[in-house]
C-alpha cells in the first residue's frame, strides 16, 4: 500500500508542471478585434462603430495596438496570477510601469471563451472590453 501511495505521489508530482503561464500566452497569441465595451460609472454598453477598428496583436511578450490598421502602441507584457478586486484569483495581463500613462502599470484580468477575449480593467468603474479572434487569412493589419 505504501508503494502504491509513493507511486501515485511521484506520478502526480512529475505530471504537475508550470505550463500554465506558457499556455496562457499561447491562447492570447494572435490578433483580436474589439467588438464590445461596457462599464464606467453608469455600467453602460458602448457600441463599437465601424469607422474605428481597434485590434490587439499579442506575441510571446509584446502587445501591439492598432487603430484603423495604424500601429498606435507597442508594449511588453507579462501574464501573472493575482488576486482580483472583483474576487478570486485571476490571470492578469500586466504592462510595465509607465507603459500606458502616468507611470502606472496597467493590470487587466482576462478570460478566453472560445473565440472571444474578455479584458477587464482591475479598477472600480472601469471597463470590460470584448474582443473576437481574427482569422489571419481574413484580416490583414499591414
Amino acid at each position: 500500500m505504501k508503494k502504491l501511495f509513493v507511486l501515485i505521489a511521484v506520478v502526480l508530482f512529475v505530471s504537475c508542471n508550470n505550463d500554465d503561464k506558457e499556455s496562457s500566452v499561447n491562447n492570447l497569441k494572435g490578433s483580436w478585434i474589439l467588438t464590445n465595451a461596457s462599464g464606467g460609472i453608469t455600467g453602460s454598453t458602448f457600441p463599437i462603430t465601424t469607422d474605428q477598428q481597434t485590434v490587439l496583436e499579442f506575441s510571446d511578450t509584446t502587445l501591439k495596438t492598432y487603430i484603423n490598421s495604424n500601429l498606435v502602441s507597442t508594449h511588453t507584457y507579462s501574464i501573472q496570477t493575482k488576486k482580483s478586486i472583483f474576487g478570486g484569483i485571476k490571470k492578469m495581463i500586466v504592462t510595465p510601469t509607465g507603459a500606458i500613462a502616468n507611470d502606472i502599470a496597467r493590470v487587466q484580468s482576462y478570460e478566453i471563451k472560445g473565440e472571444k477575449l474578455y479584458l477587464r480593467d482591475e479598477c472600480f468603474d472601469c471597463f470590460t472590453m470584448e474582443y473576437e479572434k481574427i482569422n489571419p487569412a481574413a484580416f490583414k493589419i499591414f
